[in-house]
């Protein structure tokens, strides 16, 4: 076997592995987005290993393999990346890792394009792809159904809607959705007896996740992917796709015998916006004021509060502000952020892939273009790529299938493969690196968070804080601050003062502002401190934390300050994950 299959075997075992365990892996922790879950860390590691085995094909075999999207999804990139050089970027740091990831997408796709894969082996990807959720959905109804109420997943059974890894329904049922049609559309396309059986048992399950899911994105999705898919799947073959629309039945009929299946969202509540069309109606007209450059990459939490607190002080607007980092909508949080570029970017991507699918029949493209519809709709509704790594990695891999189908390869000869070959050893080396690192920071913050009794200490082994930059700086300025108030230590009082005022300006959070209202406080610096307290409750007025800090007695202020933070990071992630979306 020479070093070419093996990459390829390598680049194989891999995928299989992501998708039977990596892309299933539980720890604990508090929630919210990205790195913050740690599935993620896991899948990135993955991720990493699949691109450089990919680089490092191009280098065994000389030459290049792409086409003419590849060409188009570069030129893309460099548009998404040019705001990064506007002169209102003072928070552009804090979108690093977004665009860090959107270019190891590309770099994913461009592997993919170098193993020049069979039919068979393409079909291959696909199949483990559904492997994942029919794992997924067999562990998202152990949750619906089996789970006890103290259950080592700290899974809430009162919830009522399974979220599987994902830690949010809408999440879990839009992977479900991408599954359930991947798997309508290879039944068309294997003839192995077993396989069958075990994409329709999967299709069976996934519409019964959907359906206990209660996600509007999950429905909605659902349904338009399956009139996309049927004209194809039925011309292709009538009998398989009867027996899928009965497994699909089968599946509906299931959930429906769970009685309060509906109980906790009614029809009337599906059908209603909610506060998902106030951030629209927000982020729209900021797009309006800076139309072509837009506030910097970074800086849309920041902004978004700032505009929403104005808008509800001057009277424009009955809705509370809240912390959100995202507006539940990608075009418009990259039209806020980076203004026009990243928009001609995304809307050449769709053009091009568009016309890619113009070169099959009407039926043949409408199927292929069902296969994404899942995801692609999500992220008009909420942020799936950046709460699961595993949606960004697949929706790639189905767009490479798409542009595999095309059969418009072209390849060229690349000597210069010095480069590629480290890259191809570096990249998933400080990849594994950083996320392995990452998991024990998790495991520490997660820890001290829950405990009783926090022990200081405990955080101060942490090698990467990087991810977890608020919640560590939050404590240990929550801890000092305690210290330095117990040994009347005015230096270290002032010094944490000074650090703070930096802090706030550039993550006015509402935990940061309280604990630099305390600071003030016990710096005796009380028209500062009533300042910062007015301007907190300005920018946050449905804060109960921050209405009731002036009421709290001066023993228990810092204590007071530690419930804030942590009830408004549960507010955050409810307001951004759960209660303003599905």
């Amino acid at each position: 076997m020479d070093l070419q299959q093996k990459l390829t075997r390598g680049f194989f075992i891999t995928f299989a592995l992501l998708m039977g365990l990596g892309a299933h892996y539980f720890q604990h922790n508090q929630g919210g987005s990205g790195l913050e879950l740690a599935v993620n860390n896991v899948v990135w590691i993955f991720f990493s290993i699949l691109i450089g085995l990919g680089l490092w094909k191009i280098t065994a075999q000389q030459k290049i393999y792409y086409s003419k999207y590849t060409a188009i999804i570069f030129i893309a990139l460099g548009l998404f990346f040019l705001p990064v050089f506007y002169p209102n970027n003072a928070l552009a740091d804090q979108s690093y890792t977004r665009l860090l990831g959107l270019f190891a997408g590309i770099l994913l796709f461009l592997s993919l394009q170098q193993f020049n894969f069979t039919r068979a082996q393409v079909e291959k990807l696909l199949l483990l792809i559904v492997l994942a959720g029919f794992i997924q959905a067999c562990y998202s109804l152990m949750q619906d159904y089996l789970l006890p109420a103290d259950n080592i997943f700290g899974y809430n059974v009162g919830y009522g809607r399974p979220y599987g890894i994902f830690q949010q329904p809408n999440v879990l049922a839009s992977f479900m959705a991408t599954t359930l049609i991947l798997s309508g559309y290879l039944l068309q396309k294997i003839n192995d007896k077993r396989l069958q059986l075990f994409l329709l048992v999967t299709a069976m399950l996934n519409i019964w996740v959907i359906t206990v899911a209660m996600s509007r994105t999950g429905y909605l999705g659902t349904i338009i992917a399956l009139v996309l898919l049927l004209p194809w799947a039925w011309q292709t073959n009538k009998k398989r796709m009867t027996f899928f629309l009965i497994a699909v039945l089968m599946g509906i009929g299931f959930a429906s015998m769970k009685g309060d299946a509906l109980g906790a969202r009614n029809v009337q509540a599906l059908s209603e916006g909610g506060q998902r069309l106030v951030h629209y109606s927000n982020s729209w007209n900021m797009i309006k004021e800076k139309p072509l450059l837009g506030y910097g990459y970074g800086g849309f939490e920041k902004e978004y509060l700032l505009y929403t607190a104005e808008q509800f002080a001057n009277g424009h607007s009955k809705h509370e502000v809240a912390v959100l980092t995202h507006p539940h909508n990608d075009l418009l949080f990259w039209a806020v952020e980076g203004g026009i570029a990243p928009i001609i970017a995304i809307l050449i991507l769709i053009i091009t892939f568009l016309k890619l699918l113009s070169t099959f029949k009407l039926s043949k493209a409408l199927a292929l273009l069902s296969l994404v519809v899942p995801i692609a709709l999500h992220t008009q509704t909420e942020y799936p790529l950046y709460h699961s790594a595993l949606h960004w990695l697949v929706l790639m891999v189905l767009i490479f299938y798409v542009d595999y189908e095309s059969e418009r390869v072209n390849e060229k000869t690349f000597s210069p493969t010095f480069f590629l070959r480290v890259s191809g050893i570096l990249i998933p080396t400080f990849t594994t690196i950083f996320m392995l690192t990452n998991l024990y920071t998790m495991a520490k913050i997660t820890e001290y968070e829950r405990s009783r009794n926090p022990d200081i200490r405990e955080l101060m082994n942490i090698v990467n804080p990087l991810v977890f930059d608020n919640n560590f700086s939050f404590h240990l300025y929550n801890f000092r601050l305690n210290v330095a108030t117990q040994q009347d230590n005015k230096i270290e009082i002032a010094k944490i003062v000074s650090e703070l005022e930096e802090t706030v300006i550039a993550s006015p959070k509402p935990y940061y502002l309280h604990l630099l209202y305390l600071a003030y406080k016990t710096s005796n610096q009380p028209e500062k401190a009533t300042a910062t307290l007015d301007y907190a409750r300005y920018l946050y007025p449905g804060d109960m934390n921050l209405k009731n800090a002036d009421k709290a007695p001066s023993s228990n202020a810092l204590s007071t300050a530690v419930d804030t933070k942590n009830i408004s990071q549960g507010a955050t992630t409810i307001v951004s994950n759960a209660g303003v979306t599905d």
